[in-house]
C-alpha cells in the first residue's frame, strides 16, 4: 500500500511539474533572450557656445523643460559693448565709402577741365606751329627780322610745352579716379568684413540665453549662478523622454530574428512589470569593431570568442508614469522568434 501511495505521489508530482515547465519549456525554445540588454535613449549634451559668468540659472535638477525654453543667462555687458563698437565701425567705414564717392565726382569735373585745357592747348600749338610755318616763308623771303622769327619759334614752343602740361594734367586726372575707384573696391570689402564681424557680434550677444534645443529632463546639471564657463564647456544635459533598447545578442542567436519580430522587455527596475516591443534592426557590425582597440586576429594568438551584436528594439507599450524607462537601466528582452514579420536580420 505504501508503495502504491509513494507511486501516486511521484506521478502526481512529475505531473505538475511536466503541466507547469512545460509551457516555460516551449517558451525557451520559442524565445530568445539575453541579459546584456539596456535602455538608451537621446541625450542631448548642452555646452556654452561663448565664454563668461553666469548670472541666472532657471532650471532644476531633473526639470521638464520644452523646446527653446532658456536654461541659463550668461553676463551680456561685455558682449553688448563689442555690438555698439561693431555697430560705429560700420558706420565709420560707410562714412568714408561716402567721402570717397564724393572725392569721384569733384575729380570728374577736374578731369572734365582738364579735357577742356587740353583741347585748348593742342588749338593753341597748332596755330603757333602754323605761325612759325609762315614766319619761316617771310624770312626766308627776307620781309621779316631774325627777332620776328625767333619770337614766332618761341611761341609755339610754349604753346607745345602747354599741351604737354594739359595732357600730363589730364592722365594725373584719370589716374585718381581710378585710384579711388580701386580704393572704394576695398572698402566695400572692408565694410562687408565689418558687417560679418557685427551680426558674428549680435549672435554672441544672443548666445549669453542659452536655451534648450529639444524637449526632454534636465540631468547631470553642473552649473550655477556665479561660475565663470569657457566656450565649449559642458553644463548639462537634456534626456528626451523617447527610449529604446539595445539589446546586445550572441551572433549564435540573431540567426531566426527578423525585422517586426514581438519582444517582451523585463526592467530589473520594475519586477513584475511587462513591456511590450519589436525589432527595429541590426547594426551593421558587431560591438567588437567598433570599439576603441578592434581585435587583430591576424596578428596571431588567435582566441576564438563568441561575438554579439546590438539588435535595437523599440518599446511600444505606452509611457508609464510609474514606471519609466530611464536611459541605462538594464532589461531582459525576450524576442518571439515563431514569426517572420519581415526580413531577417541575418541573410541566408
Amino acid at each position: 500500500m505504501n508503495k502504491w501511495i509513494f507511486r501516486g505521489i511521484l506521478f502526481a508530482a512529475l505531473l505538475i511539474g511536466g503541466i507547469y515547465l512545460t509551457p516555460k519549456i516551449v517558451y525557451t525554445f520559442s524565445h530568445e533572450s539575453v541579459d546584456n540588454a539596456y535602455v538608451t535613449g537621446t541625450i542631448v549634451p548642452i555646452s556654452a557656445e561663448i565664454r563668461g559668468r553666469i548670472v541666472h540659472v532657471h532650471v532644476k535638477d531633473n526639470q521638464f523643460v520644452a523646446a527653446g525654453t532658456p536654461l541659463l543667462e550668461i553676463y551680456p555687458d561685455d558682449y553688448t559693448a563689442i555690438v555698439e563698437a561693431r555697430k560705429e565701425a560700420v558706420t565709420r567705414l560707410g562714412a568714408e565709402e561716402r567721402e570717397m564717392l564724393a572725392a569721384i565726382v569733384e575729380r570728374e569735373k577736374s578731369l572734365v577741365q582738364a579735357r577742356a585745357n587740353l583741347l585748348a592747348a593742342a588749338s593753341e600749338e597748332n596755330l603757333a606751329a602754323k605761325e612759325v610755318e609762315r614766319y619761316k616763308n617771310l624770312f626766308s623771303e627776307e620781309l621779316i627780322s631774325q627777332s620776328q622769327f625767333d619770337r614766332s619759334e618761341s611761341v609755339h614752343k610754349v604753346a607745345h610745352a602747354r599741351k604737354e602740361s594739359s595732357a600730363a594734367a589730364l592722365a594725373g586726372a584719370e589716374t585718381a579716379i581710378e585710384t579711388l575707384r580701386a580704393r572704394i573696391a576695398t572698402q566695400k570689402i572692408r565694410i562687408r568684413e565689418a558687417q560679418i564681424s557685427s551680426e558674428m557680434a549680435k549672435l554672441d550677444l544672443q548666445r549669453t540665453i542659452v536655451k534648450a534645443p529639444i524637449s526632454g529632463r534636465v540631468a547631470q546639471k553642473n552649473v550655477d549662478a556665479g561660475k565663470y564657463v569657457q566656450t565649449g564647456q559642458t553644463l548639462l544635459a537634456i534626456v528626451k523622454d523617447e527610449t529604446w533598447i539595445v539589446a546586445n545578442f550572441k551572433e549564435t542567436q540573431i540567426k531566426k530574428m527578423a525585422v517586426g519580430q514581438s519582444v517582451e522587455i523585463k526592467v530589473d527596475a520594475y519586477p513584475g512589470v511587462t513591456f511590450k516591443g519589436h525589432i527595429d534592426s541590426l547594426q551593421a557590425g558587431t560591438g567588437s569593431v567598433f570599439s576603441l582597440l578592434p581585435p587583430e586576429n591576424a596578428t596571431g594568438n588567435f582566441v576564438k570568442v563568441v561575438q554579439r551584436l546590438p539588435v535595437k528594439i523599440i518599446v511600444d507599450s505606452p509611457f508609464d508614469p510609474d514606471h519609466p524607462l530611464l536611459p541605462g537601466l538594464s532589461v531582459t528582452p525576450y524576442v518571439d522568434v515563431r514569426k517572420k514579420t519581415g526580413p531577417k536580420l541575418v541573410s541566408k
